[in-house]
């Protein structure tokens, strides 16, 4: 059976879209794609020490984290909030307690059609506090990514490379788990976007939210600078078609958590009739958004085509509290895309549930959702483009688009994939 696991630390990155971390709930098993990521399950038999047996589960959550860092240093990533875990035994010895378990873990591997068949991992022996510590003591120095900073047992699990050359770990501070890996009957292909509902209206709905780099950034952020490129970028694709651009809120920097948020609105019109609007927003980071912007963003979800975060994903805690915000009209199909480091990891159920709940026709809550996420870091740099590449998508629709044609125009480094979209109906002539 599915289960969540516990996940709580602190990271920080500037040039990625990375930082702190909540807990996932258990998510649904949509189906998924992408232009460069395989999609296969791991399978292995695992084994732990730790502390007590008071919670077994909490322990096998630690270890299975460090599958985060490893993965990453082969462009891939699992879906934690989907992993399965049975067989679990546990007995008292006098280390503390062994404990033993089954697990089989959704991979989005990142490179396509060439996933291997068997994958060794190389994960901590000891979870317990002071075996974490061990591990950070003695390996902080070469057995992680060279991005690495401010690095603790909070945090190490991230940045974890076993696989790096320098990398020499004592057998007696780890566990060799081989994993059997398979091909997922989830992956589709050649899935469009739902087209037909996105211009039912004959409107295109944009809302594109951006956050710092660091914390109480100022325009100089790349953060910052991300929205207004965007803005430019946006004006110069729809070029004659604007008809106004509006100016809100406060200023690009405001650390205040009740400041305005600052935001700007593009209107068009194309020359078939059809229009196009774009909400823009800068905000430090989605948990310290004001309530201004809160109030601003649940008024424009309901109509909502075409939904994007661009920032760090908090290791989870950002992409958690956007999706559990917002109003959804029956009927009215999103495409929500979390552009953060590492997201196809920490997405979980909650936008699922919440279109469920609107839609009866719907119990899956992917009908009217598709979700396009990461399996790897987002350069901040990149943010803007890949936030065209969709909209140029949507915009596309004399000449439809797959979601790999769209997805392939997003930076290869982040691996790119969608999720929720095997029920799409469109094809081309709809």
């Amino acid at each position: 059976m599915n289960r969540s696991l516990t996940l709580i630390c602190i990271f920080g990155c500037v040039l990625l879209g990375c930082s702190e971390l909540e807990t996932p709930d258990q998510a649904s098993a949509e189906k998924l794609s992408s232009p460069i990521a395989s999609f296969v399950n791991f399978e292995w038999s695992g084994e732990l020490l730790t502390g007590s047996c008071t919670r077994p589960e909490t322990a096998i959550d630690k270890q299975i984290l460090y599958t985060v860092g490893q993965l990453n240093g082969f462009n891939s990533v699992g879906r934690l909030d989907q992993v399965a875990i049975s067989d679990v035994t546990f007995e008292p010895v006098e280390a503390g307690c062994f404990i033993t378990y089954t697990a089989i873990l959704p991979v989005a591997w990142g490179a396509r059609g060439d996933a291997p068949k068997n994958f060794e991992f190389l994960l901590p022996r000891d979870v317990s506090y002071a075996g974490q510590e061990k591990i950070v003591s003695k390996y902080t120095k070469n057995c992680l990514d060279w991005g690495a900073h401010d690095v603790d047992a909070g945090v190490f699990w991230y940045y974890y490379r076993p696989n790096k050359s320098r990398c020499e770990l004592a057998e007696e501070d780890i566990v060799r788990l081989d994993a059997t890996v398979t091909p997922s009957v989830e992956e589709t292909e050649g899935m469009y976007p739902e087209y037909h509902k996105v211009w039912e209206d004959d409107v295109l709905n944009v809302v594109a939210i951006f956050g710092m780099a660091k914390e109480g950034g100022t325009a100089a952020d790349i953060g910052a600078r991300g929205y207004l490129g965007f803005v430019e970028l946006v004006k110069k694709e729809l070029g004659d078609s604007v008809q106004s651009v509006e100016v809100r809120g406060g200023e690009i920097g405001d650390t205040r958590y009740d400041a305005e948020t600052p935001h700007t609105v593009v209107s068009a019109t194309l020359p078939d009739g059809r229009a196009v609007n774009v909400h823009a927003f800068m905000i430090q980071s989605v948990t310290r958004a004001p309530s201004s912007f809160w109030t601003v963003y649940e008024t424009l979800t309901p109509k909502a085509d075409y939904i994007v975060y661009n920032g760090h994903s908090g290791l989870g805690q950002n992409v958690k509290r956007l999706a559990r915000r917002g109003q959804w009209a029956t009927g009215q199909y999103s495409i929500v895309f979390m552009n953060g480091c590492d997201t196809y990891a920490y997405i979980d159920s909650a936008l699922a549930d919440a279109h469920a709940e609107v839609n009866s026709d719907d119990p899956e809550g992917t009908k009217y959702l598709d979700i396009v996420a990461n399996a790897m870091p987002s350069y901040f740099r990149s943010m803007p483009a890949a936030t065209m590449a969709i909209f140029n998508g949507l915009l596309s629709y004399d000449a439809p688009m797959t979601y790999e044609e769209i997805l392939s125009k997003i930076d290869d480094a982040e691996v790119a994939l969608v999720t929720g979209e095997h029920d799409n109906e469109y094809q081309p002539g709809m």
